[in-house]
């Protein structure tokens, strides 16, 4: 599992990033990748500028490859754009 916490600056933000990303694709390409299980992006209810994403890969080595992908650099693109902060939590599943 990785978890990753975006704080945006303003709702607007938040929405305008979010927007992005669907246009661009990025989930639907980062879900074709080799080992994904899941990837889903939620809206904390108490929260207006706040995104959370729920990353799940069969493989740590897998995880790795999407950060390769050609369409995560567009993620550091939307970042600086938005002026995004993000917090990464990663926890294992016991096999």
């Amino acid at each position: 599992n990785f978890y990753v916490t975006y704080t945006m600056p303003s709702k607007e933000a938040r929405d305008g990033y979010y927007r992005e990303v669907k246009e661009q694709g990025i989930a639907d390409k980062s879900r074709a990748e080799d080992g994904f299980y899941r990837y889903d992006y939620f809206y904390p209810a108490e929260s207006e500028t706040t995104l959370f994403l729920w990353e799940q890969w069969e493989s740590r080595e897998d995880q790795a490859a999407h950060t390769k992908a050609p369409h995560f650099k567009i993620f550091g693109e939307l970042k600086e754009k938005y002026g995004i902060t993000a917090e990464f939590e990663v926890q294992d599943i016991a096999q």
